[in-house]
C-alpha cells in the first residue's frame, strides 16, 4: 500500500510538472503573427498604443496613423525642421495630432496627397495605398511596372511585404495588418540608386 501511494504521488508530481512546461511554438494563426509583429514594432518605438494601453489591432487604420508609422519606420520623426516644408492640405489643421508627421512625410516625398489638395488624414488607408507609400519609402517606386493598383501589389509581393497577409488592393487595412506590412518592410534592403 505504501509503495502504491508513493507511486501515485510521483506520477502526480510528474504530470503536474509536464502540464506547467511552456513549450514554444510557431505562430499558427494570422492573429498571433499580427500580435507578434505589432509588439515588435512597439518595442522598436515605431508603433504606439492608445491612452488605455491597447493597440486595437482590429481597428481600421487611418491615413494619419499609417503615415506616422512609416515616418517612424524611416526614422524621420527625429527631424523637427519643417521650416521649408509647405503644408497646404485644405483638410489638415495645424492642431491635428499627426500634423508634424504628415509634414515630414511630405518633406521626404513619401506622400503627395490627392489632386484636390487634400490628404484625408482621418480616412481609412487601403492595402494598395499603403504599399505605394512603403515602396516609395524603400526606394522602389521607379521600378514599378504596370497599372495601378497591380503595380504596387506585384512589387509588394516581390519585396515580400505581403508575407503572412492575403489582401485585396482596395481593402481598408486594420492596424494589425499594417503592423505586418511595416514589420516585413524592416527586412527589405533599400533600393540601390
Amino acid at each position: 500500500m505504501k509503495k502504491q501511494l508513493v507511486f501515485i504521488i510521483i506520477l502526480t508530481v510528474i504530470f503536474s510538472l509536464i502540464a506547467n512546461i511552456n513549450i514554444p511554438y510557431a505562430a499558427s494563426s494570422s492573429e498571433s503573427v499580427i500580435e507578434q509583429n505589432a509588439n515588435t514594432l512597439v518595442d522598436l518605438g515605431i508603433m504606439k498604443g492608445y491612452e488605455d494601453g491597447t493597440l486595437r489591432l482590429d481597428n481600421k487604420i487611418k491615413r494619419s496613423e499609417f503615415i506616422t508609422l512609416v515616418v517612424k519606420m524611416m526614422g524621420y520623426d527625429k527631424d523637427t525642421n519643417l521650416e521649408n516644408t509647405k503644408i497646404t492640405f485644405k483638410d489638415l489643421k495645424k492642431n491635428h495630432w499627426a500634423y508634424n508627421n504628415i509634414g515630414l512625410a511630405l518633406k521626404y516625398e513619401l506622400v503627395t496627397g490627392y489632386p484636390d489638395n487634400t490628404i484625408a488624414p482621418d480616412k481609412d488607408v487601403t492595402y494598395a495605398e499603403a504599399l505605394a507609400v512603403v515602396i516609395r519609402a524603400l526606394g522602389y517606386e521607379k521600378s514599378l511596372k504596370g497599372k495601378w493598383p497591380d503595380n504596387v501589389v506585384n512589387k509588394g509581393s516581390e519585396l515580400n511585404l505581403n508575407k503572412n497577409l492575403s489582401l485585396s488592393p482596395n481593402q481598408p487595412l486594420t492596424r494589425g495588418e499594417m503592423s505586418v506590412i511595416i514589420y516585413n518592410a524592416l527586412t527589405v534592403n533599400f533600393a540601390a540608386n
